[in-house]
């Protein structure tokens, strides 16, 4: 069966806004959490929602637009690109964050990870390494943490939820 590409993507940009805002609005907690653990606990636990609006959109895209025909390699695609489009948009509040808002967040983080590293255990000469590795730029930061985290993210879990979107039937009101 030829696959119509462009719904895909034009539906994953659509899906990945939300998905995108989610992220936002999560992130919020992180940088509130600093100040305040109880709301980074709360953010924490908002990660569930990643797979579960992973889960909405496939459904959603494979009940709708692809008529309960999806492959499973076209869900990961999904998923994928999905991911990708919803990075872009956190990416943009992190960037904005990190470069002018709090521009000390990588420095603290780098340094509550050498931190846990000492606390740990860890063999002297792998601290002395972490000490001395040069910071990360705030564009090279939200790239590696941000967008290609996310991508990878959405490709693990679109292995595991993809067949479950597939399988999934809604059920009709009589």
């Amino acid at each position: 069966m030829k696959q119509d590409k462009s719904q895909l993507l034009n539906y994953a940009m659509y899906a990945g806004i939300f998905l995108g805002l989610f992220w936002v609005f999560k992130y919020l907690f992180v940088v509130i959490g600093v100040k305040y653990p109880a709301l980074n606990f709360l953010g924490t636990l908002l990660s569930i929602g990643t797979p579960i609006l992973l889960f909405v959109f496939l459904v959603k895209y494979n009940q709708g637009l692809q008529e309960g025909k999806m492959s499973y390699w076209h869900g990961v695609q999904f998923s994928i690109l999905l991911f990708f489009f919803a990075s872009i948009l956190e990416s943009i509040v992190v960037f904005i964050h990190v470069q002018w808002i709090d521009t000390t967040f990588i420095a603290n983080l780098f340094e509550s990870m050498i931190e846990l590293a000492e606390t740990i255990n860890i063999s002297k000469m792998l601290v002395t390494q972490l000490s001395e590795q040069p910071l990360p730029s705030p564009f090279d930061y939200v790239f590696s943490n941000v967008i290609m985290a996310d991508v990878f993210l959405g490709l693990f879990l679109s292995l595991f939820v993809v067949p479950l979107a597939i399988r999934y039937k809604q059920q009709q009101n009589i």
